[in-house]
């Protein structure tokens, strides 16, 4: 079922009795209720049932951390949302902003409490009226049609993706073989060879880069330290948008005992000049990557004009893990030609960027600065689904 609404229903919202407030433990056993509620009437979507997040607790001294906020009235909980605060580099200062996550309503399952989703975005924007959206999946999914109608101006970040093993990416990729007529012909074209001539001249002809690679080589870091304090200073100017990648705020990103994620720090003959965090997925029935065993550059910093050197380092590392294929969403103009000149193609994205009014202001004029505004999946939700 969809329901639409209008800013002018938001208003009448406070006269249903519904109030917003921190997530306390004395909530703990209504939230719980309200996410029976909603998977007993199908819905997939749950808030998190303890007030402490178990990913990225407040901590002393660390500018990056989660909120979280419950819609009520008096005989249950209908709903709720996640901030999560952080320090960005926003046009030569550091300002704290937030992420407007999982907002999640009873109005999904219960058209008499359709008002709550609005509410929530109403209040976030009122608690941090700096404010972004990233993720979402869609233009036109139910989040992103509530941000437009607060005019928030919602862009793509594109996808890049780059073939390491073709026959086993055509017999794979689910995205492609949802039809009986596209599976025959992949397989027919991976038993050929076709498809392993034909990719590997593909990303050949693109790869601009492949002769000064060789400059650049990698080595795998438990932590972060002071070379990517250093790496920060360096490259902060040259963003418009970019959240502060100290090495304090990397490392409570990225922890050492969190062993999915490798972090790589790149260097050109012997001199430190970027990192990447990498993931390596062995992925089980993903309804896009099916089996595929997947490498991800989920986050990456460079000096300026080092880029295209840290996707090259950060790609041998995965050739040499032997992933089926590397893919990456940015949104940064530098990025972007970085992967391009490393052989990468461009495929459909998933992955989208929205600014509230009042960030868009401090980015004026904002289409340029959004060509300037460095975007991963590290800084939404992290890397989920990869």
């Amino acid at each position: 079922m969809s329901i639409v609404l209008s800013r002018a229903a938001v208003s009448r919202g406070a006269s249903v009795g519904l109030s917003i407030e921190p997530f306390l433990p004395e909530h703990a056993e209504a939230v719980q209720s309200f996410n029976r509620r909603l998977e007993a009437r199908g819905s997939t979507f749950r808030f998190p049932d303890t007030p402490v997040p178990t990913w990225l607790p407040p901590q002393d001294g660390v500018p990056v951390y989660q909120e979280y906020y419950l819609v009520r009235d008096q005989e249950a909980v209908r709903g709720g949302y996640i901030l999560k605060p952080q320090a960005f580099w926003v046009e030569g200062s550091v300002r704290m902003i937030a992420d407007y996550r999982l907002p999640v309503s009873e109005g999904i399952v219960d058209p008499r409490h359709a008002i709550v989703g609005m509410l929530t975005l109403k209040d976030a924007m009122k608690r941090q009226p700096l404010l972004f959206g990233l993720g979402m999946g869609s233009p036109e999914e139910p989040v992103a049609r509530l941000l437009k109608i607060f005019d928030f101006p919602i862009v793509p970040c594109p996808f890049y993706f780059r073939i390491i093993r073709p026959k086993r990416f055509l017999q794979g990729i689910e995205f492609l073989r949802r039809s009986n007529v596209n599976r025959k012909l992949l397989d027919l074209v991976a038993a050929s060879g076709a498809g392993w001539v034909a990719m590997k001249a593909a990303h050949r002809v693109r790869n601009r880069y492949r002769h000064e690679a060789s400059r650049f080589s990698w080595s795998e870091e438990m932590t972060f330290g002071p070379w990517a304090d250093a790496i920060w200073e360096s490259a902060k100017g040259a963003y418009a948008l970019c959240a502060v990648r100290s090495s304090v705020v990397l490392d409570t990103l990225y922890p050492s005992e969190e062993n999915r994620f490798t972090r790589l720090k790149v260097s050109e003959n012997g001199m430190t000049v970027g990192w990447a965090v990498v993931l390596d997925t062995r992925m089980r029935n993903h309804r896009q990557f099916g089996n595929l065993r997947v490498g991800s550059i989920v986050d990456c910093l460079a000096l300026p004009g080092r880029e295209a050197g840290v996707i090259a380092g950060a790609t041998h590392f995965m050739e040499s893990r032997k992933v089926d294929l590397v893919v990456s969403n940015q949104l940064q103009r530098d990025w972007c030609h970085a992967f391009v000149a490393n052989g990468y193609l461009h495929g459909p994205t998933n992955f989208y960027f929205a600014v509230s009014p009042a960030l868009g202001k401090l980015l004026e004029p904002l289409e340029e600065s959004l060509e300037q505004t460095h975007m991963t999946r590290g800084d939404g939700d992290g890397p989920i689904n990869l």
